[in-house]
C-alpha cells in the first residue's frame, strides 16, 4: 500500500462535518492502530486520523505501534504471553482466537464507562473482534464492521488449520450481528451475503500530487520500459514478483523497480536484485511516490494460487487505487476471479493479465510500450477511475455518513 503527498482538501460536507461540536464517539476496538504505515493501518490512517471524522478511542492488542498515537493497549493474560515465546506458540494463539473474545473484559468495560462511545467500531478479524462484539452486546452499542480483509486464512492470525473453519464461521456470525457492515469489495460482500445494512467502500487511497509536481527519484534510467511495484512484497506477492525479476534479468526491453518492506526472497536473488536496483526497499510516502511518478507503467498483481482463491475473491488492493491518481498505464495481473480484475473489465483502469504465466505479464508490458493510443488510453482510463469510482473523498463520505447515522 503506498502512501503519497497530500494534494486535495477535504470536501466541503466532510470539512463541516469535521467542524462540528458533537461529533460521533467512536471506539475503534482493533487488531491494528490506524498509523501512517502500510496494510490496514494505512487504509485506516487515511480514513480516521488524517481526515479526523469522529471523537475516537483507539483500543488495540497490537504488539507494535510504530508512531506517537494515543491508544489503551489490550493485554493477554500473562500467561499466555509467555507461551507466545515457546514452541506452544500455536496453542496461545488458539487461547487468543477462541476464548479470550468470550471472556469479560474489565479493562474494555472501563474504557466504555470513561469515554461513553456511541458506537463500536471494529475490523474483522479472529480475536479482537470478538471483543467489540461482546462490548456492543454488553453495553447496547450499535456495532460498526470492516471487513477487509478473510482474515480466518491468511498465515499468522491464527493458531493451528483446524480452527480455520471455526474462525471463517465466527467471521460470517459477526457480519450477520453488525448494525452496519462496511465491505472492501464487490466480492466481500457477494461471499458473505445478503445483509441489511451492507455497503462496499473500496480501500482507502491517499492524497496525491500530479506527476508534473512530483520530483522523480533518483533511480538510474537505460531506456527500458520501466514497470514499477511498490506494496507488499512478501509471500505469494514475493513469489510472484520474484518469478519476473528472474524473467527480467538479460531482458533488453523492460525493467522492473520493486519498493516495500521485508522481501522474502531467495537470499541470493534478493542479493541480485538489491545489487542490480530492482529491490529498493521501503521507502518513505514522498519517495516511494517519486519512483511511481518516474514509471512507464504500474504493476498490480494478484494470486493464483489456488489456497489464496477465497482471498483474491474478496480482498481489494490499495495499489489499484493509489495507482490511478497517477495517471499511468495500469497492468493488473491476476485470475479472473479477483475482485480487482472484475472491476477493471467492468469500468477499465488497467490492461488485465489473468494468465499465471510471466511471458503473459511481458507480452502485456510490450504492448503498452510499443502503442502510444493504448498507453493514453490506460492513463485516461486510470484518471477517470481516480476521479469516480476510486475518489478517496467520496468513499470517506459513504464511511462517515453511514457510522453516523447509527447515532442519529
Amino acid at each position: 500500500m503506498i502512501a503519497a503527498p497530500e494534494q486535495r482538501a477535504p470536501s466541503r460536507s466532510m470539512t463541516e462535518l469535521q467542524n462540528a461540536k458533537s461529533r460521533p464517539r467512536v471506539m475503534f476496538i482493533t487488531l491494528a492502530p490506524p498509523e501512517n504505515h502500510c496494510g490496514i493501518r494505512l487504509v485506516m490512517h487515511r480514513h480516521l486520523i488524517e481526515r479526523n471524522p469522529f471523537e475516537l478511542l483507539v483500543v488495540t492488542d497490537a504488539t507494535y505501534v510504530t508512531q506517537e498515537l494515543p491508544h489503551e493497549q489490550l493485554q493477554l493474560p500473562s500467561a499466555i504471553e509467555r507461551l507466545r515465546r515457546t514452541r506452544f506458540h500455536r496453542w496461545a494463539k488458539d487461547f487468543r482466537t477462541l476464548v479470550w473474545p468470550n471472556l469479560p473484559n474489565g479493562q474494555i468495560a472501563r474504557l466504555v464507562g470513561k469515554f461513553r462511545p456511541e458506537v463500536i467500531l471494529t475490523v474483522g478479524d479472529n480475536a479482537v473482534c470478538g471483543l467489540a462484539w461482546q462490548t456492543a452486546k454488553r453495553f447496547k452499542l450499535p456495532l460498526a464492521g470492516l471487513f477487509l480483509d478473510w482474515f480466518p486464512i491468511m498465515d499468522g492470525y491464527s493458531g493451528h488449520r483446524w480452527t480455520r473453519p471455526l474462525l471463517s464461521a465466527r467471521y460470517r456470525r459477526l457480519y450477520s450481528a453488525c448494525d452496519l457492515a462496511i465491505c472492501t469489495s464487490d466480492g466481500m460482500q457477494e461471499v458473505l451475503g445478503p445483509h441489511p445494512n451492507s455497503h462496499v467502500v473500496y480501500p482507502m487511497p491517499g492524497r496525491h500530487k500530479t506527476n508534473e509536481a512530483l520530483p522523480r527519484a533518483s533511480v538510474q534510467r537505460n531506456g527500458k520500459f520501466r514497470l514499477v511495484y511498490v506494496g507488499c512484497v512478501e509471500h505469494f506477492y514475493g513469489r510472484m514478483l520474484c518469478s519476473v525479476i528472474e524473467r527480467l534479468q538479460a531482458d533488453q526491453d523492460i525493467e522492473l523497480i520493486v519498493v516495500g518492506p521485508n522481501a522474502d526472497w531467495p537470499p541470493r536473488l534478493l542479493e541480485l536484485a538489491k545489487a542490480r536496483g530492482v529491490y529498493l526497499g521501503f521507502k518513505p510516502a514522498e519517495e516511494a511516490a517519486q519512483v511511481l511518478a518516474g514509471a512507464d507503467g504500474l504493476l498490480v498483481v494478484m494470486s493464483f494460487e489456488s489456497e489464496s482463491r477465497l482471498f483474491m475473491q474478496t480482498s481489494f488492493t490499495t495499489k489499484f487505487l493509489d495507482y490511478s491518481a497517477y495517471g499511468k498505464p495500469i497492468i493488473l495481473w491476476g485470475p479472473d476471479y479477483c475482485t480487482p480484475v472484475k472491476v477493471a473489465r467492468r469500468d477499465g483502469g488497467a490492461l488485465v493479465v489473468d494468465q499465471s504465466g510471466v511471458e503473459s505479464l511481458m507480452e502485456a508490458a510490450r504492448r503498452i510500450a510499443s502503442d502510444q493510443s493504448l498507453r493514453q488510453r490506460l492513463s485516461d482510463e486510470a484518471t477517470r477511475l481516480h476521479r469516480g469510482l476510486f475518489n478517496p473523498e467520496r468513499l470517506q463520505e459513504i464511511l462517515v455518513r453511514e457510522v453516523s447515522a447509527l447515532v442519529n
